[in-house]
């Protein structure tokens, strides 16, 4: 049996979040597990595509982890290579999320989701900051969306977005700064790069310097988005009417 701790791997729980790596074009697959008998659709697809696949009894996928989640399916995914975009994606690509300093994957997947129904082209993110994106909670509260998109794990943030300014994407970044416009008023541009700071966290103010336009939500006096809400909100009012 594969090692489940390796760290150039994540963990994919259930059979509909296996069936959606093994369709990925993003992210590769090490080793799926099944429990007997069951998902034989998912064990045609390891079979036409040569994926290694492990039938295990109930007692050998219960060892695995929580059947709740596992629902007799879970599966072992190579990592992507931590690097900056490429050349050949930038060319291509229009629309960027940033999450930065998440600590919940309970916040971070819901958005995640929320950028891919709203056309994102990659998401990027800062290796060793904030929650992993890869990890289990963040992929189930993704709802598998986060298999849609390529994502790059970068080494320093800072970097990465001087050279997405370099290659014309506008960086807007969400913060309650006082500066900041009201969402409505800021157009996105033909290359936007969305930047959301975690949960009560918002943006430090290194990065909202990156940032051509900072952005806020008109809410009540006392009120307060949390961030998932925040997100789909953003993200339709900049992608969702274009």
């Amino acid at each position: 049996m594969g090692d489940l701790s390796n760290p150039e791997t994540f963990i994919v729980e259930g059979d509909l979040g296996v069936s959606a790596l093994i369709e990925s074009p993003f992210f590769v697959p090490r080793e799926v597990f099944l429990e007997k008998g069951r998902h034989p659709a998912i064990l045609e697809q390891c079979s036409a595509l040569d994926i290694t696949c492990e039938e295990l009894t109930r007692e050998g996928m219960l060892a695995l982890g929580r059947p709740d989640f596992l629902r007799g399916a879970c599966a072992v995914a190579e990592r992507p290579e931590r690097g900056e975009p490429d050349g050949d994606f930038l060319v291509g690509a229009k629309r960027l999320l940033v999450p930065i300093d998440f600590s919940d994957g309970g916040n971070l997947g819901p958005l995640i989701r929320s950028a891919c129904a709203f056309g994102v082209d990659g998401i990027v993110v800062e290796a060793g900051r904030g929650v992993d994106i890869f990890s289990p909670k963040c992929l189930r509260s993704s709802a598998r969306a986060l298999f849609r998109v390529p994502v790059f794990e970068v080494s320093h943030l800072g970097t990465t977005l001087d050279r997405l300014a370099e290659a014309g994407f506008i960086l807007l970044g969400v913060s309650d700064a006082e500066d900041s416009l009201s969402l409505t008023g800021v157009p996105p541009g033909r290359r936007t790069a969305v930047l959301f700071g975690g949960e009560d966290k918002g943006l430090t103010p290194e990065i909202e310097g990156y940032c051509a336009q900072l952005m806020h939500i008109p809410v009540r006096p006392g009120s307060s988005l949390n961030a998932a809400a925040k997100g789909s909100i953003v993200l339709y009012e900049l992608f969702g009417r274009a």
